[in-house]
């Protein structure tokens, strides 16, 4: 569905309406919507044909046949769940694209959150979304274009014409207050995200039973609890005031045309009979009219929101430069750690301790086996330090932060925090080919007896590729 290899948002987005899940979900809605409007012309035929007294049986098996309409219905909302879940992995593939090997990305922690939070959840709710909003609305704008013709047909001409005059006045009337429906719902928008902010720090306010923090937070939570019912209670009724004059309008006019068929026909049974059974269909889709356009006009809405989610997953980019920018050289120390066990020929020794100026001094002794450890005061940027190489190397190398969830195959969260860096490290000695494994800080919360013992497995993964690490103590 969506490009993997651009970052063209709109050509991703397009992606969403041009493949097989969406033509053919909405070709079924096509056939159940053209089998719906035909019953009606079979109803109307057969009600004829029993008012002048002549067979009827044709057009009665015609509309028992057209009740099969729910087969492509219910295959329609089958392809459409696929529909979705394709839309959610093509979703996926994009993040993924855009963003694997940023590294520059990975510690800060404001882009982490937005960017999980749209993969996690905003984004997959709002691709939902959308195709159920064009599922409804494909499925409301065929229900009223084949009926009104369907009745036009075969019950009065006008009747097309009475829809299409009192169509145009409610465009006119909804464009002309949908400045207003606009303003009032940002409103209520705000209302409801002050209020939720407020929710979200509930659990320390509430919890830690500070009467001083609670009662401000009280306070306040009241005070956006009033304002977001006030603002949600004036956009509701605008809506429902709106719905009734759009009902009127739509309605006017067809009931005008109703009165005039029944007065011109009021001699004639067959017409008369064959009319009156329409009427359920016709006031069905009086009320699918106002759904139908207010759905039109919430498209740019659905649009635009999506739009915005695939432009903010789109990486930031962070050159080389600025990061390095972020480490504070001359507070880091470079120590060539001896191994436990015996070193190989080819196994590098540096002078300890000494200090660099830039990373790439440390990358000219990737290509050897050996361990090198960082140290610094917090803040020195022992962590970018890392993370720079790793950028530069590319998959040379494995990168293993302190706190993560990268996958592995051995269950770590059953293991203690020693046992499970032991697994870990385990899987990369046996699993991982790369030159270089970057540690960091891999003893922060471990008592001296593991450091001692996956100190002593560290060394076994110096002996074949270059390890560094940054040393917590």
């Amino acid at each position: 569905m969506f490009n993997k290899s651009t970052p063209d948002v709109l050509k991703q987005f397009r992606g969403l309406f041009v493949n097989r899940w969406s033509s053919g979900c909405l070709a079924l809605l096509t056939t159940q919507q053209l089998i719906d409007a035909a019953a009606t012309v079979w109803l109307v035929l057969m009600m004829k044909k029993i008012a002048e007294g002549e067979p009827f049986f044709l057009y009665l098996f015609l509309y028992l046949g057209s009740l099969i309409s729910y087969i492509p219905s219910c295959i329609a909302l089958i392809i459409k769940i696929t529909w979705k879940q394709e839309s959610q992995r093509s979703f996926i593939n994009t993040f993924v694209s855009s963003n694997r090997n940023q590294i520059g990305e990975w510690s800060n922690k404001g882009i982490k959150e937005e960017k999980l939070s749209l993969l996690t959840a905003e984004g997959p709710m709002a691709l939902h979304a959308l195709i159920d909003y064009l599922y409804d609305l494909y499925g409301y704008v065929l229900s009223v274009f084949f009926n009104i013709f369907a009745l036009s047909v075969v019950v009065e001409p006008l009747f097309a014409v009475a829809y299409g005059i009192s169509l145009l006045t409610v465009v006119l009337v909804m464009k002309a207050k949908r400045r207003i429906q606009r303003r009032l719902t940002k409103k209520a928008l705000t209302a409801r995200l002050d209020l939720y902010q407020s929710l979200l720090a509930s659990w320390d306010n509430v919890l830690l039973g500070n009467f001083y923090n609670f009662k401000l937070w009280q306070d306040k939570t009241t005070q956006r609890v009033n304002r977001c019912l006030q603002k949600n209670v004036e956009l509701e009724r605008f809506d429902q005031i709106l719905s009734i004059a759009i009902s009127l309008l739509t309605s006017i006019p067809s009931l005008c045309v109703v009165i005039y068929y029944a007065y011109t026909h009021r001699y004639s049974v067959p017409d008369l009979t064959g009319f009156l059974v329409i009427l359920p269909v016709l006031f069905t889709i009086l009320s699918y009219t106002y759904q139908t356009l207010s759905l039109m006009f919430k498209w740019a809405m659905h649009r635009g929101k999506l739009v915005s989610i695939f432009r903010a997953i789109q990486p930031i980019q962070y050159p080389s430069a600025n990061m390095e920018k972020k480490v504070k050289w001359p507070k880091i120390q470079i120590i060539n750690t001896p191994l436990s066990t015996s070193a190989p020929d080819d196994h590098i020794s540096l002078s300890n301790p000494y200090t660099i100026s830039t990373y790439q001094e440390l990358i000219d002794h990737t290509s050897r086996a050996c361990r090198i450890t960082v140290r610094g005061e917090n803040g020195a940027g022992k962590s970018t330090l890392l993370m720079l190489i790793k950028n530069s190397l590319s998959d040379r190398a494995f990168f293993l932060p302190t706190q993560n969830q990268l996958s592995f195959i051995s269950e770590t969260n059953k293991y203690s925090t020693g046992e499970s860096l032991r697994n870990r490290l385990l899987e990369i000695l046996e699993r991982v080919d790369v030159d270089v494994l970057l540690l960091d800080e891999w003893d922060a919360n471990l008592d001296r007896e593991n450091q001692e013992k996956l100190s002593v497995l560290i060394d076994q993964l110096a002996e074949k590729k270059c390890v560094i690490e940054v040393r917590h103590r």
